[in-house]
Formats: C-alpha cells, structure tokens, sequence
C-alpha cells in the first residue's frame, strides 16, 4: 500500500459533491485530474476514472433513490439502452490513438457543457414529475451513444441522459439528475468489469479517489436540495469548457506535428 495519491482523497470528495449534486458524471473531472496533472496514460486515466464514479455514482444513486427523486421505470428502461454502447465503447478505448482521444473528448464534453450553460442561462428546466415509459420510443437511438461515449472517453451516459430527460422528454431538473446518475452508475459496473479483465485501473490511486468519492456521493444529492439548479450548472458547465479546450489544443497539435 502506498500513500502517494493521499491527497486526491478530499479532491475526490468535492468532485463527487458536485458531480451528484448537478447530474454530471464524476469521470469528466477525474479523467482530466488523472492524465494532465499526474501524467497517468489516457486509457489508465479514463479506466480508472471510470472506476472511480462507479462506487461514487453508486452511493448518489442511492441516496436519490432513498429520497424517492429517480424515476425508476425510465431509468431501468435506458439503462438497457445504454448498454449495447458500453460494450463498443470499451473495445474502442483499446485500440483508439490517445491524442486522437483527447481531442474527440474535448470536442463531446464542449458541445455538452454549451447546452447546459445555455439551458442554466436561458432558464429551460423540465416540469414534469413523472414521464410515461413511451415518450422514450422516438428516442431510443440516444442512450447507446453516452454508453459509447462514457466506455471510450469517461464521460458521456450522464451527460447525454441529463439533457434528454430533462429537455427532451420534460422531466423536472433534479429528477432528472437523480435518473441519470442511476442510469450512469449501472452503466459504470459493466465498463468497470470489462476494465478489470483489461487489468487498466490503477488500485493504487482509486484507493483514495474510491472512497472519497462514496462520501461526497451521500452528502451531493443532500446538498442538492438546497442549491439552485442555474447555478450548479453554470459552475460546473464553465470548468469543463475548460477542460474541453485544453484537450482540443492538445488534440489540435497532435494532428497539425
């Protein structure tokens, strides 16, 4: 056992706060933190994020799902969706160029964090309480594709699943965070498997980022509750633009080398 990444405990808490407390997935931080500023290779960074959110999205799912905030019967019908584009996306992740990687996460987490800065700024938030099992038919060709996404890049179930419970089929803001980060933790336990057998995670650092990440995903839905939904996804939405850019860059001068 080696204390080295000691301090990505209560980094990891924080993460997990925010990323259960606005519906995003933990792993669009925790992939960046990993590769850019430990120098963790991108398929170990992405693996092991992955890892990471699965216990913390995990613990968030079960909070919401204690304050009766999922909706659990859309939920459980997009997680059967999503997970034909897990299997793909992990497969992808195995033999995809890191750089070319980097720039195809940047361009997918910057039109994501957009939409949400424009929907927090534009005040569009959904207003149903419950929404029946068929509005999800004319859009059964989405969840697959945040499963590709999330295998391959770390990011992707939450992010897609959001914006379509929400916008697309009118479920109310934190319903809708509830659901997706339901959808994204089970979607989580398949990539994390099919990472295992790939022996990508690195035990070491998930240690503390593991466990830090089971806190902060109690205390973000309770926090939750109290925080308004414009503000949390403007604050969130304009640190991954960030994050965004600079992989672009880094993917933009790989190419033009």
């Amino acid at each position: 056992m080696t204390f080295e990444y000691w301090y990505m405990f209560p980094i990891s808490i924080l993460i997990a706060i925010l990323a259960n407390s606005s519906g995003f997935s933990g792993g669009v931080l925790f992939q960046p933190i990993y590769n850019i500023f430990l120098n963790i290779p991108i398929q170990n960074a992405v693996a092991t994020g992955i890892a990471t959110e699965t216990v913390g999205m995990t613990s968030g799912a079960i909070r919401y799902i204690f304050y009766k905030k999922a909706d659990l019967t859309i939920g459980f019908t997009m997680i059967m969706l999503t997970i034909p584009g897990v299997v793909m996306g992990n497969h992808i992740l195995l033999i995809i160029n890191e750089n070319f990687l980097k720039l195809v996460l940047g361009i997918i987490i910057l039109g994501l964090a957009s939409m949400q800065l424009y929907n927090a700024i534009k005040l569009k938030f959904g207003q149903k309480d419950q929404v029946p099992i068929e509005d999800i038919f004319k859009f059964m060709w989405i969840p697959w594709i945040g499963g590709l996404f999330s295998a391959s890049t770390g990011s992707g179930i939450c992010e897609i699943s959001q914006p379509l419970l929400e916008r697309g089929m009118g479920l109310k803001t934190k319903k809708a965070n509830a659901t997706a980060i339901l959808i994204e933790a089970t979607g989580d336990w398949i990539i994390t498997i099919l990472n295992l057998h790939a022996g990508m995670i690195l035990w070491e650092l998930w240690l503390f980022t593991g466990t830090g990440v089971i806190i902060g995903g109690q205390i973000g839905p309770y926090v939750s509750k109290f925080l308004p939904d414009r503000v949390v996804k403007i604050v969130y939405s304009l640190s991954i633009l960030v994050i965004a850019i600079f992989y672009m860059v880094k993917g933009i001068l790989w190419i033009i080398s």
